[in-house]
């Protein structure tokens, strides 16, 4: 679950979210998705998410904040910015970084 989210609450049909990334029951640490909340067209909320309106907001009423909660919520893994891991068609995990610490550090950093 994510509080403040801009454009969450009303309008984002996509986020980028950093999730663990958990193949046969082993954590391989954080990776960034690019993960589909709306459907595009009608804007309805995708199953297995809930999105909120985080409430009035001090000075700040036009900015479209809100809370996404997923809910068994399964991440193609096509969806995965995968430059420095990849899941395969098999389901195997692939990286150049091995250590999950090292990579968040890189993903974190930009270094390419």
């Amino acid at each position: 679950m994510k509080f403040w989210i801009g454009g969450a609450a009303k309008s984002a049909t996509v986020s980028a979210v950093f999730a663990n990334l958990i193949i046969n029951g082993k954590n391989e640490g954080p990776h960034v998705f690019i993960v589909p909340l709306r459907n595009k067209k009608t804007y309805d909320v995708l199953p297995g998410i809930i999105i909120g309106d985080c409430g009035k907001k001090l000075g700040q009423e036009s900015i479209d904040n809100g809370f996404i909660l997923f809910n068994n919520f399964r991440i193609p893994r096509e969806n995965m910015l995968n430059k420095m891991s990849n899941v395969t068609k098999e389901g195997k995990f692939e990286t150049t970084i091995p250590s999950p610490d090292q990579r968040l550090a890189l993903i974190l950093g930009g270094i390419s």
